[in-house]
């Protein structure tokens, strides 16, 4: 692996992460199980991707990004 693509497979690893949502009101539980990939409409980035998987009290996200603007 040369210098440049150990670079590039750093930001992929930087510029993402996960997020983990506990919702304690039952009143905005997802009864129904929801997994979907999200557009993004703020900043969006070339090359980023974001899921997102909830049900009842748990949200999950996902993004995945290398941090091109």
């Amino acid at each position: 692996m040369t210098q440049d693509q150990f670079t590039r497979a750093l930001n992929w690893i930087r510029y993402s992460g996960v997020s983990v949502i506990f919702t304690l009101n039952p009143l905005h539980w997802r009864w129904m199980p929801v997994a979907k990939h999200e557009q993004n409409i703020e900043w969006p980035s070339p090359n980023e991707h974001t899921y997102m998987a909830a049900w009842l009290w748990l949200t999950v996200r996902i993004w995945i990004d290398n941090g091109d603007w």
